[in-house]
């Protein structure tokens, strides 16, 4: 079956440049990170092996961000080598470095999972690795071979499955990718139900929770909201719409916004004709870049904001809960900030515990979630609203401390 993957991933990688030479953009982006142009080399080799982690893009960054920031802690003689799938991880991190970036550490693209590739990648590339350590799901066979081979220790770590994950299924595509976790040294589950799952598979894990709480107590933490929209808010009530979509722009755009209740939306595209069809959508409101607060409805048209505004927020409406994948419901709850989302949660173990306290309320169309905003910002559900926010605050502190879990079983 190895011998398969292998001439498939062959094929797809010719493909993939046959792609890229047409014009298709993302195409060229994941083949040019992986140039000698992009490509971060080491100029000398460190004295010390590297600790490899790796994500697949920016989003599982996020979760291991402190998880590095913790091996480093208590490691702080061995480099770091982080590497990325995409590219929507790899160019942001390489032109802005991660506070916890020292010299000797670097950003490198993921080989392409062909024996060549990370042949070459693993001996002629000054590349010395102390272990592998990567995030979520993302295992590469033949990576996970090469690593094995030469007896290099490999970790994954929050993970978290449902009991119709692709990875545990019994055909023979799952069976053969499932192989690749039985060479891990450890693997760290988010929860007690996803080892089981895996032990029912003949796999032992070790629960250690999501780091992607330790990220947002973190971020909430030092986090600072713009001045200029502190004072914009006043004493209003205020709905931030965090990385929405059409169905949660709709649904909003039916309320009234006024001094009263005030609405900020940070989309999650900022392209500019998505930004021009939200200022459609709500004749009265202004973009943030253009100074002009005079409106009740102000769209965030850049990047980078969204964490901090949570911070002024008295109910967040969080995106993507009607189509294939909910946005982050962790954010809001590090700053004590109760939650609406759509329905198709059931694949986000942190989403189906906040609901499960009361701090994420579940609409079940556009025009519920209109009636659900209304009804959570009244005077006379005050006292629900904040106890929706304490409960939210109150279950990610019980969920802390994943990031120094992990790094205890790291060489």
């Amino acid at each position: 079956m190895h011998i398969l993957y292998n001439i498939f991933a062959s094929v797809a990688v010719g493909v993939l440049r046959f792609v890229a030479f047409l014009g298709h953009s993302r195409a060229r982006a994941f083949l040019s990170m992986r140039s000698s142009e992009y490509a971060s080399t080491p100029v000398h080799a460190p004295r010390n092996p590297y600790a490899w982690f790796h994500c697949a893009s920016l989003g599982e960054y996020e979760q291991a961000s402190t998880v590095i920031e913790s091996y480093i802690s208590g490691h702080p003689e061995t480099p770091i080598l982080l590497t990325f799938f995409s590219p929507s991880g790899y160019f942001p991190l390489v032109k802005n470095p991660p506070n916890w970036m020292r010299e000797g550490d670097f950003v490198s693209a993921l080989p392409l999972d062909t024996p060549s590739a990370v042949r070459e990648f693993l001996t002629t590339r000054a590349v010395h690795v102390k272990f592998f350590a990567t995030c979520k799901y993302e295992v590469w066979p033949e990576l996970m071979k090469q690593l094995s081979a030469a007896k290099i220790p490999s970790f994954v770590f929050a993970t978290y499955f449902t009991a119709n994950a692709y990875l545990l299924r019994t055909n023979l595509t799952s069976k053969f990718l499932f192989s690749a976790w039985s060479r891990f040294e450890k693997i760290f589950t988010q929860d007690d139900s996803s080892s089981q799952m895996l032990r029912f598979r003949g796999l032992d894990s070790v629960v250690a929770g999501d780091p992607r709480v330790d990220r947002v107590l973190q971020i909430a933490k030092c986090a600072t909201p713009p001045s200029d929209l502190k004072n914009w808010k006043g004493e209003s009530k205020l709905v931030l719409a965090g990385s929405s979509w059409a169905e949660e722009e709709r649904a909003l755009a039916s309320l009234t916004w006024d001094s009263q209740m005030k609405l900020v939306i940070a989309p999650h595209e900022v392209n500019e004709a998505n930004i021009l069809r939200i200022l459609k959508l709500f004749p009265r409101s202004t973009r943030y870049s253009s100074g002009d607060f005079d409106s009740s409805v102000l769209i965030i048209d850049s990047v980078g904001l969204l964490s901090s505004l949570y911070a002024l927020a008295d109910l967040a409406v969080v995106g993507g809960g009607y189509g294939s994948g909910l946005h982050n419901v962790l954010e809001p709850s590090a700053f004590g900030i109760p939650s609406l989302s759509g329905p198709k949660i059931h694949r986000f173990r942190e989403a189906l515990a906040l609901q499960k306290v009361s701090a994420l309320c579940i609409s079940e169309s556009p025009s519920d979630l209109s009636r659900l905003v209304i009804r959570l910002l009244s005077i006379e559900n005050s006292e629900e609203l904040k106890n929706s926010g304490l409960a939210a605050m109150s279950w990610l502190q019980s969920q802390k401390g994943a990031s120094e879990k992990i790094t205890t079983y790291l060489p």
